[in-house]
């Protein structure tokens, strides 16, 4: 009866150490380092589906007043590059100042799961939301496999900058409200990102010049929704919101002579950013 009782207690150890091997975000299999479960000579298709290949990256969001929002993006076996509820996991959106995702199937995902082998092309968009206006700063916690040691990449595409994560954190100004296409997270410094897009943004009729420090726009597609003004740095210096007219003029800017960005957004959708010499 003894030994009847060890074998199932033994059997259930075995089913719980293999539960937790499932789960795809653990650092590493737990069976190789336990103790008590010392199989041997393990057979061969045992111990392969035991292994999992994983590639992550843990990305924060933060501020200098103490914000901190976290994602993870991880490479793993047996994910797709779809929705999966083993895999993937939405935001609660429990902070009151900020929220960071990555974004899929326009679901935000404060854990997202990704198909392996890792391809170099992959491209992640992540969003945010803010209720602080200033300063936020993205930068690499840490991160595993493959992404260990390859550069990862961050494209803002209302300043247009290309970052590399791995020579350190990327700081931008922002105003309040929610901001799902401004990031992109990609590997490969070659990629033509969003070309498609820029080449039918710059098709359509919107016209952004400046004069006498004056600036101004008018489109002959939809009316404007909304503009924004950003200095190089993204630093915002007007912001404007339900604006509903083809046309807008800014004279509230206090600026030298530089190169201004006009992220200009219609209510067709379209989102557009011209630059403009101030």
């Amino acid at each position: 009866m003894k030994k009847l009782f060890f074998s199932f207690i033994l059997l259930l150890a075995a089913q719980y150490v293999i539960s937790l091997n499932s789960n795809p975000f653990l650092s590493k299999p737990l069976l190789k380092e336990n103790a008590f479960l010392k199989f041997k000579d393990p057979a061969p298709e045992f111990k392969s589906a035991l292994e999992v290949e994983r590639h992550r990256v843990w990305l924060n969001l933060t501020n200098p007043e103490g914000l901190f929002k976290q994602l993870l993006i991880g490479y793993i076996t047996g994910a797709t590059n779809g929705w999966d509820h083993q895999y993937d996991a939405p935001t609660i959106d429990g902070n009151v100042y900020a929220d960071f995702y990555s974004i899929n199937e326009d679901r935000k995902l404060v854990i997202q799961g990704r198909a392996v082998p890792f391809d170099p092309s992959d491209i992640v968009p992540l969003g945010y939301r803010s209720s602080i206006i200033g300063n936020l700063t993205i930068s690499i916690d840490h991160a595993d496999g493959i992404l260990e040691t390859r550069d990862i990449f961050l494209k803002d595409k209302v300043t247009g900058k290309l970052h590399n994560l791995k020579k350190g954190s990327y700081t931008f100004s922002t105003l309040a409200g929610v901001f799902q296409d401004r990031f992109v997270l990609f590997y490969d410094p070659d990629i033509k990102l969003g070309m498609n897009d820029d080449v039918k943004n710059n098709l359509q009729p919107l016209f952004v010049t400046s004069k006498d420090k004056v600036i101004s726009l008018k489109s002959e597609s939809a009316p404007l929704q909304e503009v924004a003004v950003y200095d190089i740095s993204g630093k915002i210096l007007f912001s404007s919101q339900k604006i509903g007219a083809p046309q807008l003029e800014i004279n509230s800017i206090d600026s030298g002579s530089q190169i201004l960005l006009v992220k200009t957004t219609l209510e067709n959708g379209l989102v557009m950013t011209r630059k403009v010499l101030f």
